[in-house]
């Protein structure tokens, strides 16, 4: 089978929308195994990979596939679905997410060399008086969003200034990053980036050193101003929106599952066992960023043939409900074999930073106030992103718990 043999495949946007996402992946998976054509858009396609050790393979870089945009054999009949269109369309800059070989590990390097030098202890301390200013700002016995009201201004403000930026600076950068990988926006916020940044590059830290994102922006790597903005873009993206699905689904769990906010509260399970199984059981990252055929052939197996340049989507989303992963022996406690960070050069950057902040994210608002659903968990609408999976809402009532201890991890 090639990619456009069937006259009928999944919508893409249908599958990202579904509230029951692990079904999903089973019936996909059942229907066309492990490698299944879905539709992007009008006479666009894309293989759709859900086989645990496929996705490995080729998310650690077999030479199968490349993220370059460019070498796409797509030629949609018409524009892709907004919530798409960022993952596909080249753009005038090059992007470290996109771009492959030496170029890759050019643009790649600025971006470990300045989170590796990011100190953890000063992760937390920015992140708890974070969270508790925002925990503040919630009214006991009102209902509230807390998508809205606390999970959003916590990735921002957090990872904002975790990066120097001062909170307002910050908000107005992560808000706009946020909008181009909804499609909305378009390259020339380079100027408006470069614009918000030009004050804050230069900002010391207390040590009288340039803060990360003047560090950043100065690095040698970078060929000039526009791939440095371009560079922290790709940074901020990526931070915003995985913080907020990491953070909106953890708390989803906890307010849906009494078992697990109870063994989490009991403290038998500590905090970080607990964010491994939400990266299990309800993953905060559906797809990695879009891959292309480097060569034809088998790449899959025998039932499917790839051609030079197909679209291959790596749904590590559905790594968890692989029947090959999860067996009758499986035992996921402390596993992160996940694939949410992806593998490879195109790993995830900042894995270490966002756990600190959603741990402390998640035991700050749970020690502070007790949440409750004000709908049902199946009532849960899902943002149409191709990559971070997270509810559009989470609509809560909750009252003051007092200065109960909660367990910490710290």
């Amino acid at each position: 089978m090639r990619l456009f043999d069937p006259v009928d495949v999944p919508q893409l946007t249908d599958l990202l929308a579904a509230r029951e996402i692990d079904a999903a992946w089973s019936a996909l998976r059942e229907e066309w195994g492990e490698a299944a054509p879905v539709g992007l858009g009008p006479d666009a396609r894309a293989w759709l990979v859900s086989g645990y050790q496929t996705l490995a393979t080729l998310a650690r870089g077999s030479g199968m596939v490349t993220t370059d945009t460019g070498a796409w054999n797509g030629e949609p009949s018409g524009p892709l679905p907004t919530s798409l269109r960022p993952s596909f369309e080249a753009g005038e800059s090059r992007r470290v997410e996109t771009a492959s070989g030496p170029v890759h590990a050019r643009l790649r390097a600025p971006l470990d060399e300045v989170l590796e030098a990011v100190d953890a202890a000063e992760v937390g301390r920015i992140t708890r008086t974070v969270c508790q200013e925002v925990a503040d700002r919630l009214v006991p016995g009102e209902q509230a969003d807390l998508m809205r009201d606390y999970v959003v201004p916590v990735a921002h403000l957090a990872f904002g200034s975790v990066l120097g930026l001062d909170p307002r600076t910050g908000r107005q950068v992560l808000e706009i990053a946020d909008d181009l990988a909804a499609g909305r926006g378009d390259d020339t916020v380079v100027d408006e980036l470069s614009f918000l940044l030009g004050g804050q590059v230069m900002g010391r830290d207390a040590s009288g050193g340039l803060t990360p994102i003047g560090l950043l922006a100065q690095h040698s790597a970078y060929e000039g101003t526009a791939e440095a903005v371009t560079g922290m873009l790709s940074l901020v993206t990526s931070a915003s929106l995985g913080l907020q699905a990491w953070l909106g689904q953890a708390l989803l769990l906890a307010l849906s599952d009494e078992g697990f906010l109870r063994r989490l509260a009991g403290g038998r399970l500590g905090t970080d066992e607990a964010l491994d199984e939400v990266l299990w059981n309800a993953s905060p990252v559906t797809v990695l960023v879009p891959r292309f055929a480097l060569k034809e052939g088998h790449l899959f197996g025998d039932d499917s043939y790839v051609e030079r340049g197909d679209a291959v989507l790596l749904a590590v989303g559905a790594a968890a409900s692989d029947p090959r992963v999860r067996g009758d022996a499986w035992d996921g406690l402390g596993n992160r074999a996940h694939l949410a960070w992806g593998a490879g050069a195109h790993r995830c950057p900042a894995p270490r930073q966002a756990r600190l902040i959603v741990r402390t994210a998640v035991e700050t608002l749970l020690r502070q106030v007790e949440p409750a659903l004000a709908s049902g968990a199946d009532e849960i609408r899902w943002v149409p992103d191709l990559r971070f999976r997270r509810p559009v809402s989470l609509p809560v009532t909750f009252r003051a718990t007092g200065p109960e201890p909660w367990p910490s991890s710290e």
